[in-house]
């Protein structure tokens, strides 16, 4: 099967990581200059990264989401918005609204909230 461009975004290198067993307590998360990062243990705040976020099965975010992309296959409590896509893996487990261009969801995956796709990214920040 031949993977299109949003595929792609998900498979990027990872610039950033937060190791599991680390908690960090912050009331803004900011990663502007960061490609991609990825969460193993838990963020307690919120992350703004201007490109791919990576939530890992062992990831949680008790906090607000403003990504390029995301992938979550941990937890999340907290509102989501992606300029270009979501990727719900069937691990996720998320409490919040989503508001996103593209919404990617795998069997299995727990989501309550409300969800806008469709929207323009321009629009999303």
């Amino acid at each position: 099967m031949a993977r299109n461009k949003t595929q792609d975004e998900f498979i990027k290198p990872t610039s950033t990581v937060i190791g599991l067993g680390f908690t960090i307590h912050a009331a803004r998360f900011t990663c502007s200059e960061s490609e991609s990062m990825r969460v193993d243990g838990t963020v307690i705040g919120d992350i703004d990264i201007d490109g791919l976020l990576n939530i890992s099965e062992t990831g949680r975010i008790d906090g607000s989401i403003s990504a390029g992309s995301a992938r979550v296959a941990g937890r999340i409590f907290g509102n989501i918005q992606c300029r270009n896509a979501l990727h719900l893996a069937a691990t996720a487990d998320v409490t919040g609204d989503v508001l996103t261009s593209t919404l990617i969801v795998d069997e299995g995956a727990i989501f309550t909230g409300r969800c806008q796709t469709h929207v323009v990214p321009e629009e999303i920040y």
